[in-house]
């Protein structure tokens, strides 16, 4: 993706893994791509990672009261929750396309 004929300008990490990862390849890139990741990583703010952030510590308490109520076998149907997420931006995600 970033050697080829039309190499890439951006990227979107889809977890903090990944994040890692790419802040690694892209450390060793002659230019500067743009990268924006999902879910916050240690020192992302002294690295300057933009990230989308989520409040994981609501996803895993909705997540084991939802557990645990089917463990004590209650009838509830499946439930679609949606939780807020934001864009933190601090800089490797707002680089104009080369």
């Amino acid at each position: 993706m970033l050697a080829g004929p039309e190499p890439v300008t951006a990227l979107f990490a889809g977890n903090n893994r990944v994040t890692v990862t790419v802040v690694r390849v892209l450390a060793e890139c002659e230019r500067r791509i743009a990268l924006v990741g999902f879910d916050d990583i240690e020192l992302a703010d002294l690295l300057g990672i933009t990230v989308v952030s989520q409040d994981a510590a609501a996803v895993g308490r909705i997540a084991a009261e939802h557990l645990f109520r089917r463990l004590d076998g209650a009838g509830h149907p499946p439930a679609r929750v949606v939780l807020p997420a934001r864009l933190v931006a601090r800089g490797s995600g707002e680089l104009p396309p080369a």
